[in-house]
Formats: C-alpha cells, structure tokens, sequence
C-alpha cells in the first residue's frame, strides 16, 4: 500500500518493519555511483598531454642557430630543415590525436558519472522519507517501537553513507572538469602558438624566437603539474568511507 508520496506505507509486522526500505537501498546499490568514477581515464589524458610536452621539448630551436641562407639551400640545409619540421608536425599530430581521445574518454567518463548522481538523488529523498515514516509511528507502536527506531537509524545511516560517497564522488568530477580545462588550454590556446613560433616560422629562427617558444612550453609544463596536482587531490577511498550498519 502506497502512502501516495512514492513511499510504501510502514507495515505493521517485525518482519516488514525489518525490511522497510530495502528496495530504495537495493536501488541506490544498483546506481552505485563509485563504479561511475575511475581516475585512470584521468591520468591517461596527463600522461598523453605529458607524451606532447616532452615532443615540444624536444623540437624546440638551438639558440643562436643562423636561420638558412644562400650556402645553406645550395647544400640542401634548407630542404633538411623543412623535412624535420614536417616529421615533428606529422609526430605531433599523432600525440594530438591520442590526447584527443584520452580527453574524450575522460568527458563520456564524467557525463556518465553526473546521470548516475542524478539518478541517486531522488532514491536518498525516498530513503530520508522512509526513515522519517517508519520512525513517526514508533510511538503508538508500543510493541514494535524499539524495532521501529533501529530500522530508522539504519536508513539514516545507509543514506548518510551514499550521501557521503556522492558528495566526495561530486568533487572528485569537478577535479576531473579542471583538468579538462587545463587541457583545453593547452590544446585550443599554448599548443598552437607554440607551433606558430616553434614550428611554423623555422625560416626565421634566433634567440628571441626561440626564447618565446620555450616560455610557451614552460605554460604547458605549468599546466601539466596543476593537473598532476589536481588529480592528487583525491577523496577517501570507499574502504575508508562510513559502513552501513546492519538493522
């Protein structure tokens, strides 16, 4: 029998007493919102975005090196210039490609992770309303009063664990979101300024080129070590999390 609020009416035995709410709890372990949240699509993306940073390092121009002249096209320098910068465009495209989709697996990562925490909000309302109604008739309920309030400490606390676990679960997606920001910046900001300076106008390549270039790869070094930070920040691990406890 329905209350007529989504909630079933509180039974008047010890047996349905003792397993009022186990349906809503039954719920909310099938959502379980833990399993949504894995750090590893995470690091994948820090290290992919890593695997790019130690490229640009790599191809960053020698200071002072002379930029090609008539001696160097007549002894085809020139041609060896451009054969490398067409290799290191061709490599980093590669690097790209699989930092895009370790991005991409971190995005489809998080949207399914907040349509499970979407999903859980209504079944701990639930929950709060049962513990609340089978602890409202305790008093009239002489003969089942203590059983009645024990069942209700137990839904209080099996929903203040998954609460728990959402909320730390919920920052951890935002640590996530932050540092898909941080990639974002790199990729559609520092990556292709630094392909214009370090990359694009080899022809033209001295000191202050070359300085500019390095700063730009110091940004995306920056970057690099507020994800790593990001993702150090970590909550407690659901063994170290609060125990439901047993009616």
């Amino acid at each position: 029998m329905s209350t007529g609020d989504d909630i079933d009416a509180v039974p008047v035995d010890a047996v349905g007493i003792s397993a009022y709410g186990d349906a809503v709890i039954a719920e909310l372990a099938a959502i379980d919102v833990a399993d949504t949240l894995d750090a590893a699509p995470a690091a994948a993306l820090v290290a992919r975005l890593r695997d790019l940073h130690i490229a640009m390092r790599a191809a960053l121009p020698s200071r002072g090196r002379p930029r090609a002249g008539l001696f160097a096209r007549l002894t085809g320098r020139d041609v060896i210039d451009q054969h490398e910068a067409e290799a290191l465009g061709a490599r980093m495209g590669v690097l790209l490609i699989g930092a895009d989709r370790a991005a991409a697996a971190l995005r489809a990562d998080i949207a399914a992770h907040r349509a499970r925490l979407a999903a859980s909000a209504p079944a701990l309302d639930r929950l709060d309303r049962a513990a609340a109604a089978v602890r409202a008739g305790s008093a009239e309920d002489e003969v089942h009063q203590d059983l009645r309030l024990r069942r209700a400490q137990h839904l209080d606390t099996v929903r203040a664990t998954h609460a728990l676990s959402a909320r730390q679960l919920q920052l951890i997606a935002e640590q996530h979101e932050a540092v898909l920001a941080h990639y974002r910046n790199v990729r559609d900001v520092l990556l292709p300024l630094w392909r214009q300076r370090a990359v694009g106008e080899r022809a033209v390549q001295g000191a202050a080129q070359a300085v500019t270039a390095a700063d730009i790869e110091a940004d995306v070094a920056h970057a690099l070590d507020a994800m790593t930070a990001t993702l150090a920040r970590r909550a407690p691990d659901r063994a170290d999390r609060p125990k439901e406890t047993d009616a």
